[in-house]
């Protein structure tokens, strides 16, 4: 079958991809919406968005979407392998957050739409932001910054774009204002004997790799295990629970 896409060149199909991060809008119902959409895609916490708006506007909590760059290799390809498995995402949304990370936000102009293939967000540590089992003994609240609802399109999952999200996230922690010192996170544990039984009974899908073993070969380290540190219930009324590791990089 033929495309309307126009073959890339040998070069752009050797460059890595590019990921633009923009502010997700709390107060825009297409933006909540389609993080709605996103997090059941993923499978996890769509029902804690509400609660999520306040921490947006807050600063609390600094949720971006992933945007590909217009210059990223196979762009429109990218984009069509996302939207014919998401056919719900595929209207643009538009740039509309007025603040982020608690301060004013100017919206560049001109006004930009976009159609987001994930979205990641990035804060400050604090006892109020993270949970205290998820801590080092070793903590400090200056310098330390939480990553957390890190999602790219299952259309996309192994095309490079989560390295290229990770980059830029890494890049925006260590440079001015922010200046971070330590990234940390957490995953699920790599090792879990009921997997397919748990992923089967819950009607997800088995991830294709574990994200422990993707984060540990960016750099970040065990520092802490925490027993069943997410839970969902089954058809049935079970309770399924997964064990997580934290980790951290410093930088």
């Amino acid at each position: 079958m033929s495309s309307d896409i126009p073959s890339p060149s040998t070069n752009s199909l050797n460059s890595p991809p590019q990921i633009l991060l923009i502010p997700w809008d709390p107060a825009s119902p297409a933006h909540v919406e389609r993080l709605v959409q996103q997090r059941h895609a993923c499978g996890w916490d769509w029902e804690h968005i509400e609660t999520w708006k306040e921490k947006q506007s807050s600063g609390l909590f600094n949720l971006q979407w992933l945007v590909l760059d217009a210059s990223s290799p196979l762009n429109d390809v990218k984009l069509l392998s996302h939207t014919s498995k998401y056919p719900e995402e595929a209207t643009p949304i538009t740039d509309s957050a007025l603040s982020f990370g608690g301060k004013p936000r100017s919206i560049p102009e001109p006004q930009k739409s976009f159609i987001p293939i994930g979205h990641i967000c990035l804060g400050s540590v604090s006892l109020t932001s993270v949970s205290p089992d998820y801590l080092s003994p070793d903590f400090a609240e200056t310098g330390w910054f939480w990553i957390s609802n890190f999602y790219v399109s299952r259309a996309l999952q192994g095309s490079g774009l989560g390295r290229a999200a990770m980059d830029t996230v890494e890049g925006m922690a260590i440079s001015e204002p922010l200046n971070a010192r330590v990234l940390a996170l957490n995953a699920i544990c790599k090792v879990d004997g009921e997997r397919e039984e748990k992923y089967g009974a819950l009607g997800l899908v088995i991830p294709p790799f574990s994200n422990q073993e993707w984060y540990e070969r960016r750099g970040y380290n065990v520092y802490k295990d925490v027993e069943k540190a997410f839970s969902k219930v089954d058809s049935v009324g079970k309770v399924w629970y997964w064990n997580a590791v934290c980790l951290k990089k410093e930088i």
